[in-house]
């Protein structure tokens, strides 16, 4: 689910991808990854949550509210 929010968030600002419903998904995979990170053991979440760290701010070039969503979220689980 990492692996997946960084490739499409740098997918998306290497095009300059204006599509309302694939920013939507992302937000939801992004989400879907905190929850899964919450339930590893402490040693691991640390890295992981640094990769979800910068997805968001690759996503500050993104619009649609992507990053803000996405702090906003890392900031529930952090």
């Amino acid at each position: 689910m990492v692996f997946f929010c960084e490739r499409a968030a740098g997918f998306a600002r290497e095009l300059g991808l204006q599509d309302e419903a694939y920013m939507d998904a992302l937000v939801r995979m992004f989400r879907q990854a905190l929850k899964q990170v919450a339930v590893l053991p402490e040693e691991q979440r640390a890295a992981i949550l640094d990769r979800l760290d910068r997805v968001s701010v690759v996503s500050n070039a993104l619009g649609y509210g992507v990053a803000n969503d996405m702090e906003a979220s890392l900031a529930d689980y952090q």
